[in-house]
């Protein structure tokens, strides 16, 4: 009787565990969505649960911070420019009521706009019919001279736009809206639905199957791109236009056999996966050696695997960005064997920000193996800048002739028989070259360690980004360029309110460290990346930023200054000591 229990405990174990890594690795995607699309797909975006994807997002850190009462009470004058009704608001509290789920979007060609889409609802029938009337009945008034007309096609009826090339055809099947721009698309879409068809679907598709394992089981939002027809373009353009590439090399795109990204929320987090299907460009193994010398107060951390004999072929291209240092390499007698010995694949990048400073410190490494022949090719293309050399611990400086535009910058490079070194100034190089002694650096800090825990090993790319730490010296430098602005500039007052910007503390408790690593594994790049934001989210959002304070200096100019502001005169050529340094946005 034990033997009998014991055995029926071992199998309930196994099945168990088979379940849990079925369901944390599953074999294949067995999307619904998949099986409606043909096999030749190009793109397919697919959205599983938006209710399921509103719940999870008011669980994130990046939602308690917007709920947070001083970010909006912050928020109430800029809101209260919103229009009370808008169309995009009117199209959000309609999709809500739909209670939509598996939405899709895709297309298998890129010469013409065909798209085929679709969306199931889990209101009542009749009210998504009023809805998607409501969306329809709009269609004439943005598109002049449209044509409505309607086709039986087996037990679906088909509605149809249509103005000159322009064509929308929609139908409700069971509780699935379904449209594309074709009527043949959309007749071959319910094939697929009814069961009609027995053509290969995506799913079949053995290049898609190998990027949906890559994929997590569960996900906010998903696409998958085969850029296959996107690469031929480009190989015909360029063939067009007399650039044609060598039969034997070939472009990034043209590598890429297919593409996939998911993004997660993850708790309170939000975490991205991407995949990319192609051949390996580079053995060697991400190390970070830089790790160790970076100071515990670092803001930005990268690593990076880069091909430095393509690097090398890019710069002795003749016509190319750069022809006064091909032109000086070449006069210097560096050879391609010379570079490749010089320096490692491995570059990496490290910034910290100190209260005292008015810039970050940032600096770019590049591992060095030969640091002759890496000094030789430093003075070869400082030579062609003009830049001046002196030496110092054990290394050689090379610094750039300065305009007198900004007095903390002072572009730097040096090279010793570990690393080149680039930065911003002679001092954040120095941080490299002869870097304080080791047991205080990142790599101690606890909340690197948890942060990079967060992610499988790197061994292509590992990015580090201390978000609450960067928003804390970013609100320093423009809070009170904000507060200033507000009062010479009355746009910016009539837009937002300066004095009720959070506190600093109440933004910084909501923001954790963003963390993302790649590697390659089976037959392609894993990228991984999560936090409050990820990797790519931060990198979007620094664009809107930079864009957004571009535009507030551009405003600012043309708004002209104060009178109170002015000065009765301003010289032409200020002298070196009357230049101060630009604020930093």
């Amino acid at each position: 009787m034990k033997r009998l229990l014991t055995v029926i405990v071992l199998v309930v174990i196994a099945a168990l565990t088979a379940y849990y890594i079925t369901r944390q690795h599953p074999a294949a995607v067995p999307s619904t969505m998949a099986n409606l699309l043909p096999a030749d797909t190009a793109l397919f975006i697919h959205l599983p649960d938006a209710e399921k994807n509103r719940d999870a997002w008011h669980r994130t850190d990046l939602y308690q911070l917007y709920r947070e009462q001083a970010v909006q009470d912050f928020l109430e004058k800029p809101k209260s420019h919103l229009p009370e009704k808008s169309s995009a608001r009117e199209v959000w509290n309609h999709f809500s009521s739909l209670r939509i789920h598996n939405g899709f979007l895709a297309t298998n060609s890129f010469d013409s706009l065909r798209l085929i889409a679709g969306f199931g609802f889990r209101c009542d029938e009749k009210e998504a019919q009023a809805v998607i009337e409501r969306w329809k009945s709009g269609i004439p008034a943005k598109a002049s001279g449209t044509q409505r007309t309607s086709v039986d096609y087996e037990k679906h009826k088909i509605d149809i736009f249509s103005s000159g090339q322009f064509i929308f055809a929609s139908t409700i099947a069971g509780r699935q809206f379904l449209a594309a721009t074709t009527v043949e698309d959309l007749k071959a879409l319910l094939d697929r639905v009814d069961g009609r068809t027995k053509a290969p679907a995506l799913d079949s598709d053995e290049t898609f199957r190998a990027a949906m394992k890559q994929m997590p089981a569960e996900y906010a939002w998903m696409f998958y791109l085969q850029p296959k027809q996107l690469a031929q373009k480009l190989v015909n353009l360029r063939a067009e236009s007399g650039r044609a590439l060598p039969a034997d090399q070939k472009t990034l795109i043209e590598r890429i056999q297919s593409y996939a990204h998911a993004m997660v929320f993850d708790g309170a987090r939000i975490r991205d996966i991407g995949f990319a299907a192609m051949p390996q460009l580079s053995q060697t193994k991400l190390e970070r050696t830089t790790l160790a010398i970076a100071p515990a107060e670092t803001l930005l951390y990268g690593a990076n695997i880069v091909n430095m004999q393509q690097q090398f072929d890019w710069l002795l291209q003749p016509a190319g960005p750069l022809q006064s240092i091909s032109s000086a390499l070449t006069s210097a007698g560096v050879t391609k064997e010379d570079w490749k010995a010089a320096f490692g694949d491995e570059i990496s990048v490290m910034a910290a920000w100190p209260a005292d400073a008015q810039l970050p410190n940032a600096v770019v490494t590049v591992a060095v193996r030969d640091g002759g022949r890496a000094r030789k090719i430093a003075d070869a293309i400082a030579s062609s800048g003009g830049w001046q050399k002196i030496s110092r611990n054990n290394a050689e400086y090379y610094t750039a002739p300065t305009s007198g535009v900004l007095a903390v910058v002072s572009p730097t490079i040096a090279v010793s028989d570990r690393f080149l070194v680039a930065g911003l100034n002679a001092a954040s190089v120095d941080g490299v070259i002869s870097p304080a002694p080791a047991g205080g650096g990142l790599a101690g800090s606890e909340k690197f360690r948890s942060a990079s825990k967060l992610v499988p090993d790197p061994s292509q790319i590992f990015a580090y980004l201390d978000l609450a730490g960067l928003y804390s010296r970013l609100d320093a430098a423009v809070r009170p360029l904000l507060q200033v602005g507000a009062a010479f500039v009355p746009g910016l007052s009539q837009q937002l309110d300066p004095s009720k910007l959070p506190p600093t503390e109440v933004v910084t408790k909501h923001l954790g460290p963003v963390v993302a690593s790649t590697s390659y594994v089976n037959g392609g790049y894993r990228s991984e990346s999560a936090g409050t934001i990820t990797i790519e989210q931060a990198a979007i959002a620094g664009g809107a930023a930079y864009v957004g304070a571009m535009m507030f200096q551009q405003h600012k100019v043309k708004g002209g200054s104060s009178p109170a502001m002015s000065s009765p005169a301003a010289p032409l050529s200020p002298s070196p000591g009357a230049v101060r340094p630009l604020p930093t946005p």
